[in-house]
């Protein structure tokens, strides 16, 4: 284990254990500094516990628009006067103030800065000193942590885990980061990783898909399901959903994150698990046959909204944005196209023998259970033990998939038994 490595640890284990310290007069939330780096500067968000601020400097700052609008100049002051950055020749940057505000929660009201870091001409901004003694500078046992929260050349984006850099603290007042060259290969390879980690997790999104895949099979003969239609009409089905479902919500991924389409989180949840309803209605009795492409690139664009609520929070200039958009994008088709590889054999399988009807019919139920459960939960916006438990067992789909497929094959390759005379024939 490297040296920085050690370092993150044990500010790690020091703000835990401060954090976790009973206080004698006062509360000890700790202060965070998010830095976000970009080609030529880095911009940083500055949370600082309101009670903090007051116990350490005496600066009060009231939670309401008003009191703050009066407070304003004061917290901004006291902001730039605790913060500074020099590059590794010794040169101070450029420290501007862009935003401060009061975020209030029902756990505690924060003092939000936001802070532009502009080395100067011809200096990485990847290496500096980060100079900041804001409320450390007056009590003994608040700590500051500092987290690279996007770093696309990196490969640490805002829409994953922010990577810890270090800890402030009496008498450290200083962390070192130094981010090295980079590359836009470990960005991109870092939007390929949070797109599968993001659907992988996603249990309504693959629920969908998996629901269209159930009847791909199978011949449409009026309202019911008929006969299989064997591997070319499988194969031909299959490429058209996915490929329909992945134009659709690369549609809607791309207008959010660069034409800022958004619609609320709570319809754009509720319509992604009526998808779900639909489409186990269908893999039940067929009420779109033929049509399949045309809905999942329909409901692709529904799902495409909430991927792009995970772009949305990366901060990038528009060509990282573009790669990371298509580092999500293959992750994504990644874990579908292996979900579709990991299912299909069980599928061929059964697909001709009399148990796959009542498999189908399964599979449709329990979709068409997990999608109201969770439109009831969205709409209500109350969680219940049915979508609880779904979401729990669905994280144990790949042994259902895995034992699903021994069963098939052990139905599929098992001796079959001869019918009477064809056994006295046999022993003629």
């Amino acid at each position: 284990m490297g040296a920085r490595r050690w370092r993150n640890l044990i500010a790690m284990l020091v703000a835990m254990l401060f954090a976790a310290a009973p206080a004698a007069a006062h509360l000890m939330p700790n202060s965070v500094i998010y830095l976000d780096f970009s080609s030529d500067r880095v911009t940083a968000e500055l949370l600082v516990p309101l009670n903090e601020l007051q116990f350490g400097s005496g600066l009060r700052v009231r939670a309401d628009p008003a009191g703050l609008a009066a407070d304003r100049q004061r917290a901004a002051d006291y902001v730039l006067r605790h913060t500074a950055i020099r590059g590794p020749d010794g040169r101070p940057w450029s420290v501007q103030l862009t935003d401060i505000a009061v975020i209030d929660d029902s756990y505690q009201a924060d003092l939000q800065a936001r802070l532009a870091f502009v080395p100067p001409p011809g200096v990485s901004p990847r290496r500096f000193d980060l100079l900041y003694d804001g409320v450390i500078d007056r009590v003994a046992n608040h700590f500051v942590l500092v987290f690279a929260r996007s770093d696309f050349s990196g490969g640490t984006l805002s829409g994953g885990d922010p990577a810890m850099i270090g800890g402030l603290q009496q008498p450290v007042k200083v962390v070192h980061v130094d981010r090295g060259a980079g590359s836009a290969w470990r960005g991109f390879a870092a939007a390929v990783g949070l797109g599968m980690h993001h659907i992988a997790e996603g249990h309504d999104h693959l629920l969908f898909l998996v629901a269209l895949i159930l009847p791909a099979p199978l011949h449409a003969v009026g309202r019911h399901w008929g006969g299989y239609g064997g591997i070319r009409h499988t194969a031909r089905r299959l490429v058209a959903v996915v490929s329909a479902f992945t134009v659709g919500h690369s549609i809607t991924l791309l207008g959010g994150a660069f034409l800022g389409w958004t619609l609320p989180a709570q319809p754009v949840e509720i319509a992604i698990a009526l998808s779900i309803l639909v489409s186990a209605v269908h893999a039940w009795r067929p009420i779109f046959a033929g049509r399949e492409a045309l809905i999942a690139g329909a409901f692709g664009l529904v799902h495409g909204l909430a991927f792009a609520t995970v772009i949305g929070h990366f901060v990038l200039e528009p060509w990282q944005k573009a790669q990371s958009i298509l580092g999500f994008n293959i992750g994504i088709e990644l874990v579908q196209l292996a979900v579709v590889a990991c299912i299909l054999p069980a599928l061929l399988m059964l697909v001709q023998g009399p148990g796959y009807a009542r498999l189908r019919v399964a599979g449709a139920a329990l979709a068409s259970v997990a999608a109201v459960a969770w439109i009831v939960e969205r709409v209500t916006d109350r969680p219940n033990p049915i979508a609880a438990n779904t979401d729990a067992a669905l994280g144990y789909a790949p042994w259902l998939v895995a034992l699903l497929t021994l069963w098939a094959a052990f139905r599929h390759f098992r001796p079959r038994r001869l019918a009477p005379a064809a056994r006295a024939r046999t022993a003629g």
